[in-house]
């Protein structure tokens, strides 16, 4: 019987009394222990055992947002919730249902190697083992004793990991409801055309290298901006399989493995690509038939797919609902808001992830990865990264970026008929305009082009796409790769990567200028290398950049000024003034005037954040970035927008001098914790904290209702529940690697648990927690010690 014991003498004691109390040879063995504030770190000798426990440790702390993301890929919300307000969950259904998520799970799981089936099937039998050892009526959490809390299958859980990986689904409502004009009459349901889902990802990253690190080794910021609420909260973890693998970081609830964090070569993180995943086509329709379109001169038939979805009725029956999906041969037909299908055309998209199954591998090879070439390796191999830029940096002093997101392969021709198309065809400028490329689908000149280089047919192989590596720094803050480092501006990639000679956000400006030193504050000290304590001071400094540039400005235009007539009112800006005069430019708990400043820059809005107009009066130049647009507009809207905010603030009821802390709040089970930070697109602060719905799973979330007038402030303050999540500072050393983290909302995601709140406690007093990974750190650290084992498969394949 082999136990852990055979490489881990501090389990000797327990493998005794194991063998002494033998049964049925065990299929999987993994040892969990727990250290302060819940980290789970899981030892086994294979990938199938540590699976095994990280499924079990992984449910104890969130088996309902993975059983609930479970339902969700089934496509059976509408079968345990109804058709949910606006239908959302029959159309959720019906979309999981059109794009085969389930089935072409088991496709991809039959195609991965053997230990990547091991790894799943160990990950699922560790969350069964746990649920049935619990009970679901017992499960801690929303989810407690619910009907839809069973046992998963290993494609349940791929086919939640498709459903995420897909640009697709976002689209869900407009996959849906899209539907060809002859098919509504006066007494069917009127289908109007869906806006752009609201996605909320965002991050900065940060990678050091030896240029500008005291120890002369590599450093690295991990700081993903994500949901403190639903599916897309992260679940921090220690893997090892002794002389294999020894990784460090955190992934998704629900899915095995680490996606940003390090071993001892290399630390990496991710954020949020802003290339594209996906072309939108316009289809000529046939004339008289708008169930074809026209294809190089010829008519060619839209393919239909007909699903059925069970929905539960309000009387506790199922009822049996039957839909007709449509898809062009480049995928589904929307139902987009402004492009509704009608008698002359329609809109489809095609999805660069459609085919995408390689992102197990690739992580599971960057974790075990000895070196950044390997490091690197895992990305030409694999191809898989789905919607995200990687930012690294090694032990031996070296940081790279990379943008390998799955991107559409446009031949030149296309590139440049595309681009001309958005100049001519109002069409196509509109949907540039949401950040959206939209082509001619009847003209074959649009396809994707084919190279044997690439993951799958149609996307750009990894040769071509963006990349990086300096001994300086390279970030990336969601804007393109063009701007990685402000010293090495990247040129000459597809346009579906991004823009190349385009403005900068406000957050990807304040990076550069912190990563650079030029600030007055100078981030890296005299010397201009950063020590561990610098980056952590420079990742929450606060500082925001709109404050930096035009405070001051704003101040020296109001001195002097006694009021400002609004709406004809008389509005005193005396105090306002003062109050930002005598303010820092920070959004820390004490700021006073963080506030006003708020409520006066977020009434402009996004497009005058990117050159000169309203809010600026120096335009953007390419040939300097981070420094511009700069100065304030001149003309009155300044003021005027200040003596609105000062009116806002008082008709709300907050005082025009209210410390940040007194209004801004993270609401974490019985606690109301003060939060430091801001927001990144209208303050350009780097630590981005702000208020989301929560968008992924069914969990409850009360949101107060929000103040007329006020682009975030609400009844009850400024509450966030998204924005800096794992926020990580690596410093590689003589002595291994050595990383503070914070998990902003906790281990846990049970209010009643402690460890729902006790981090977030950390992050607003800024109390960076040490990271435990050398083995003397984990055993004095040792909170409890377990070793889990199962002589069980997983749960019998289901089928829906």
């Amino acid at each position: 019987m082999h136990r852990l014991a055979a490489y881990s003498a501090s389990l000797t004691l327990l493998a005794s009394f194991a063998l002494a109390c033998a049964g049925p040879e065990s299929i999987y063995e993994a040892r969990v222990r727990r250290t302060a504030y819940g980290i789970a770190h899981i030892e086994a000798e294979n990938l199938a055992s540590l699976g095994f426990g990280e499924g079990y440790a992984q449910a104890e702390d969130h088996l309902c947002s993975i059983a609930d993301q479970v339902v969700r890929a089934r496509g059976e919300r509408a079968r345990y919730f109804g058709r949910g307000p606006n239908s959302d969950h029959l159309n959720s259904d019906i979309t999981m249902r059109a794009l085969g998520i389930y089935s072409r799970a088991g496709d991809d799981l039959a195609q991965q190697p053997q230990e990547i089936r091991d790894w799943y099937d160990g990950y699922v039998a560790g969350y069964n083992d746990y649920l049935a050892k619990t009970g679901a009526a017992k499960v801690p959490g929303w989810c407690r004793g619910a009907e839809w809390v069973f046992p998963i299958s290993t494609t349940d859980l791929a086919a939640y990991h498709r459903a995420f990986t897909m640009t697709s689904t976002l689209f869900e409502r407009m996959i849906a409801t899209a539907a060809p004009p002859s098919s509504r009459t006066a007494s069917s349901e009127t289908r109007t055309g869906f806006p752009l889902p609201d996605v909320d990802r965002a991050s900065n990253g940060w990678a050091l290298g030896s240029e500008r690190t005291a120890s002369g080794s590599g450093m690295l910021v991990a700081n993903p901006h994500y949901p403190w609420v639903g599916s897309n909260r992260f679940w921090e973890k220690h893997l090892v399989i002794p002389g294999e693998m020894d990784v460090y970081g955190v992934g998704l609830i629900g899915v095995p493995g680490v996606a940003i964090g390090f071993n001892r070569a290399v630390g990496w993180t991710h954020t949020v690509s802003a290339g594209q995943r996906m072309t939108l086509y316009s289809l000529d329709l046939a004339p008289g038939d708008p169930t074809s379109y026209l294809y190089d001169g010829n008519p060619k038939a839209m393919k239909q797919r007909e699903v059925s979805v069970d929905v539960l009725g309000e009387d506790g029956t199922l009822e049996r609902h039957e839909q007709t999906i449509y898809f062009s041969h480049y995928g589904p037909i929307l139902n987009f808001q402004g492009f509704e299908w009608n008698e002359r055309s329609a809109l489809t998209l095609r999805d660069a992830n459609a085919d995408n199954d390689e992102i197990r591998g690739q992580w599971l090879a960057m974790g075990k990865a000895a070196s950044l070439e390997e490091f690197q390796a895992a990305h030409a191999e694999f191809q898989g990264m789905p919607w995200v830029n990687t930012i690294a940096a090694s032990a031996d002093g070296r940081a790279w970026y990379a943008d390998t997101s799955s991107t559409p392969n446009l031949s030149a021709e296309a590139i440049e008929l595309w681009m001309e198309r958005r100049e001519s065809d109002p069409r196509t400028a509109a949907a540039w305009r949401l950040g959206l490329v939209l082509l001619d689908g009847s003209d074959p000149t649009f396809e994707w082009v084919d190279d044997e280089r690439a993951r799958d047919p149609g996307v750009v192989p990894y040769e071509d796409m963006p990349q990086l590596e300096r001994a300086d720094y390279v970030f990336n803050a969601n804007d393109s790769y063009w701007l990685a480092n402000s010293g090495n501006l990247l040129t000459g990639y597809s346009p579906l990567h991004g823009g190349e000679g385009t403005a900068r956000s406000p957050r990807t400006r304040m990076n550069d200028l912190t990563l650079a030193d030029l600030t007055e504050q100078g981030a890296s000290g005299a010397d201009a290398r950063f020590t561990m304590a610098e980056l952590k001071e420079a990742i929450l400094s606060n500082r925001s950049l709109m404050a930096l540039e035009l405070k001051d400005r704003l101040v020296a235009r109001c001195q002097g000024r006694d009021s400002v007539f609004i709406d004809g009112e008389a509005i005193d800006i005396t105090a306002g003034c003062a109050v930002l005069e005598a303010w820092s430019g920070e959004y820390e708990l004490d700021s006073v005037g963080a506030v006003l400043f708020r409520e006066w820059v977020t009434q402009y809005s996004t497009e005058d954040l990117g050159d000169a107009g309203a809010l600026f009066s120096v335009a953007f130049d390419p040939a300097d970035p981070v420094r511009t647009p700069s100065g304030l507009a001149p003309g009155s809207l300044a003021i005027e927008r200040l003596g609105r905010a000062v009116k806002l603030l008082d008709v709300a009821g907050v005082d025009v001098d209210a410390a940040l802390g007194d209004v801004q709040y993270a609401a974490r089970g019985d606690r109301r914790i003060a939060m430091h930070g801001g927001d990144g697109t209208f303050e350009g602060i780097e630590n981005f904290v702000r208020n989301r719905g929560n968008g992924t799973t069914l969990e409850p979330l009360e949101r107060p209702a929000g103040v007329e007038g006020s682009r975030f402030l609400t009844e009850d303050g400024y509450p966030i529940n998204s924005g800096t999540s794992f926020l990580m500072a690596l410093e590689y050393s003589s002595e291994g690697p050595k990383a503070e983290a914070f998990l902003t909302y906790g281990q846990s995601g049970d209010p009643k648990n402690e460890h729902f709140w006790d981090q977030t406690e950390l992050f607003s007093r800024k109390e960076w927690r040490p990271v435990l990974f050398e083995e003397a750190e984990i055993d004095a650290g040792v909170v409890s010690d377990r070793l889990i084992e199962s002589t069980e498969k997983v749960a019998p394949e289901e089928t829906t």
